[in-house]
């Protein structure tokens, strides 16, 4: 691998002239021999930064320059910027691991700008949409002494925003700028106050107290750097090549706060950074065998591997009682003791909706004045057969018990739209992650046969006893079920009556990848609302499979254009499915194409980061004047 710096390089003073005064805009007039350092932040960005090397370096042939990566990657994006540095002794990594990621974008630049020397620093992204082309440009206007800072812009003459992706980006993009031209009068010397490509004289921001916010760290400078001549370079905003946008509501809300912050002459409030305590209160983990079981422990291990302490509480831990679809515990009897337990962390993920449990924890918490954050995750709308009117009832009830939280998760837009109120939380959206480690290569599909999968719980909600029916006297079809449950004799008696049927029940792990990878079509008839995910679809899709499922929210959207969608309970529509899929095999091999990405693209890694970056949004907002165990560390730190 190649060099990879983890503490910041010592630098020289800058220099100054002598007739410098402090409080006065630094007067450097840099050499010709001044070098040039690009900061370059990066995350998940592999296939970009190759690219971005190469088009530099031709940019600044003859210059003297140095490429700093700070690299927040938890893909495979660090041994590619190892190779560059192995290639070329100009260029450096910053890798900074999970945990130590202080600050997010901002805070990578502002940790390249100190692990450097250079009196020339050079801000860009590793997209692709900022032009290698522009920063000698840039470069030059502060060298030469004509400007302080040097910003590529946008919105001048021949500039252009069309790589901002759609009509309602490049829509808020002037939105935003009119607003801090509007509130924060000094940076309506730039005509792109919001651009992450520009220039900067190291005299400008050391020794400021920079507390960038998000990635808007140029709003920062302008405000409080050090700077009296600005000047400007135009560009064109090209498409992004690889990554995704920082752009989101979350985001949007930090730059409010920014914004808010400048107005007021306050500095920004530092970022949440380090390793967070995590309590993860939810219905089901293992041994219990079950999506939300698998999705409670991918979660938990994910997070702690990335360096937080995360403790899980489930209903096994309070008096409970089971029986089929009817399920209660006696948490709110355990709360007098259970509340001192809230002090040790600085979040709680209340997974739901469970009655009994996640609406009594809600309401409960909400009775404290000092607890920690609250982030509920919704899983899908209560259902249970023969009580429709009661679901309803409750449903609706349990929305409005959920605005007590201080975010709230959904894995699907189609739920995200149900929990969203106009005065409540912020409904955020976290697609639950798929073990991708586990996936295994496909041995070659045996001749004139489809093989079709179903995993789950053997209840009668998830609809086994519907597929079973549906590929009844279905040439050339065959069906392996894995689960357990109250339905597993009757579905084993009516498998026995089929070619090519079985029950396998409980398998473990390597088993079921085994499964996945030996399967080409991947089921999921549930009948209710009660499933609205669907994680082995996510699964078999990683493993190449085609995914059949029902037509329900959140399902839906698993699915895609990358399988079938049949209307729950619909025997014959399911069965006319299977049959397209085991006589057209184009149809099949394009649709398994289709899904293979999109599986894997579900993964458990990036289900973490969001509720990482969720969490710590959420501490921003509330954490450090109500959260007891965060207020102590910031406290004794």
């Amino acid at each position: 691998m190649g060099t990879i710096v983890y503490q910041n390089a010592q630098r020289s003073a800058p220099g100054v002239r002598p007739d410098h005064h402090p409080g006065e805009s630094p007067a450097l007039v840099p050499s010709e021999s001044t070098p040039i350092a690009v900061i370059v932040p990066t995350r998940h960005e592999a296939d970009s930064v190759r690219p971005l090397y190469d088009n530099l370096s031709a940019a600044l042939r003859g210059y003297d320059w140095q490429l700093v990566f700070v690299d927040d990657s938890d893909d495979d994006t660090v041994d590619r910027l190892a190779e560059l540095a192995d290639h070329d002794p100009r260029v450096s990594v910053l890798h900074r691991p999970p945990g130590r990621r202080e600050g997010g974008l901002g805070g990578a630049v502002l940790a390249g700008f100190a692990a450097t020397p250079a009196e020339v620093l050079v801000v860009m992204d590793a997209d692709g949409q900022h032009p290698a082309e522009v920063v000698p440009g840039l470069a030059r206007m502060v060298r030469s002494g004509a400007a302080d800072l040097a910003v590529a812009t946008r919105y001048r003459g021949r500039g252009s925003a069309a790589g901002l992706h759609g009509r309602f980006r490049q829509q808020a993009s002037q939105a935003c700028r009119r607003l801090v031209h509007a509130l924060l009068p000094r940076t309506r010397r730039s005509t792109d106050p919001l651009s992450g490509f520009f220039a900067v004289r190291r005299a400008v921001v050391d020794g400021v107290a920079l507390r960038p916010i998000g990635y808007k760290i140029l709003l920062e400078i302008l405000v409080h750097g050090r700077w009296s001549s600005l000047g400007e370079a135009e560009y064109t905003f090209r498409p992004r090549l690889q990554g995704d946008s920082k752009s989101g509501l979350a985001e949007g809300r930090r730059f409010l706060r920014h914004v808010r912050a400048l107005r007021h002459g306050r500095p920004a409030p530092a970022p949440i950074a380090g390793p967070l305590r995590i309590l993860i209160f939810t219905s089901e983990v293992a041994p219990v065998v079950s999506g939300i079981a698998t999705s409670m422990g991918n979660l938990s291990r994910s997070l702690t591997a990335a360096g937080h302490h995360v403790d899980v509480v489930s209903r096994a831990d309070f008096p409970h009682f089971i029986r089929r679809e009817f399920r209660f515990s006696g948490f709110a009897l355990s709360w007098p003791g259970f509340r001192k337990r809230l002090d040790n962390y600085d979040v709680v993920n209340v997974h739901g909706p469970v009655p009994t449990m996640s609406d009594a924890f809600l309401l409960l918490a909400a009775s404290r004045r000092r607890r920690p954050a609250v982030v509920y995750t919704h899983h899908s709308d209560l259902a249970i057969p023969g009580l429709h009117g009661a679901c309803v009832v409750y449903n609706r009830v349990h929305r409005h018990i959920a605005r007590l939280a201080d975010a709230v998760l959904v894995s699907s837009l189609e739920y995200q739209a149900r929990m969203r109120t106009r005065s409540g939380p912020p409904v955020e959206i976290i697609p639950w992650g798929v073990d991708t480690r586990r996936v295994r290569a496909r041995p070659p599909r045996p001749a004139g046969a489809l093989r079709v999968l179903f995993v789950g719980q053997l209840r009668p909600y998830k609809g086994a006893h519907v597929l079973l029916d549906a590929v009844d006297d279905l040439s050339g079809v065959s069906v392996t079920l894995i689960g357990d449950g109250p339905e597993r004799p009757r579905l084993e008696a009516r498998a026995a009556g089929i070619p090519g049927a079985r029950v396998l029940g409980r398998v473990g792990d390597e088993d079921l990848w085994h499964a996945y990878s030996t399967h080409d079509v991947i089921v999921l008839p549930s009948l209710t609302t009660a499933e609205a995910y669907g994680l082995v679809l996510g699964e078999g899709m990683a493993a190449g499979c085609v995914p059949v499922a029902s037509d329900l929210p959140g399902v839906r959207e698993v699915v895609g254009d990358s399988g079938l969608l049949v209307a729950p309970g619909d025997v014959e529509g399911l069965r006319d499915a299977l049959k397209r899929l085991a006589t057209d095999d184009a149809l099949l091999g394009r649709l398994a194409a289709a899904g293979l990405p999109r599986g894997r693209e579900m993964s458990v890694e990036a289900a973490t980061r969001r509720h990482d970056e969720v969490f710590r949004t959420v501490l921003e907002r509330v954490g450090t004047r109500r959260a007891p165990a965060l207020v102590n560390r910031t406290t004794h730190s």
